[in-house]
């Protein structure tokens, strides 16, 4: 018996952006998922992603990981990359780690240590010693 995926991923091409629908658990199991819609998308020269977040139900490291990293390789490429209606554990995460700014566009941000490292990871600045 074959289990269903942890994560369904929709791609659809808009008018004027791609779509990346995500459904179910992001995490290391399924992260790889995600990653080859990105790929997909990065082949077929897409000017803009949406990514809807609405229905991911856990998102952990790896989640949020493959997330930063799609935005960030998207935004190197001269692509929009926008993630929006996170789930409210998604917005958790995305809010505990300070990276709404980055991954949902302008909105609250957390301060402190937390945006700090948000911060470095978009930059990919090495971590200032101790």
């Amino acid at each position: 018996m074959q289990t269903p995926p942890l994560l369904n991923v929709d791609l659809r091409q808009e008018e004027t952006h791609t779509v990346i629908v995500l459904a179910g658990a992001m995490d290391r199991d399924s992260v790889p998922a995600f990653t080859a819609a990105m790929a997909e998308v990065s082949r077929a020269a897409a000017a803009a992603v949406h990514v809807d977040l609405s229905a991911v139900a856990f998102c952990d490291c790896s989640g949020l990981t493959a997330l930063l990293t799609a935005a960030r390789d998207s935004r190197t490429q001269g692509r929009t990359w926008q993630a929006y209606a996170p789930s409210p554990a998604v917005l958790r995460l995305f809010t505990l780690t300070g990276t709404v700014g980055i991954l949902l566009g302008s909105g609250p941000r957390t301060s402190g240590p937390d945006e700090t490292a948000a911060k470095r990871f978009e930059d990919r600045s090495p971590a200032s010693p101790v």
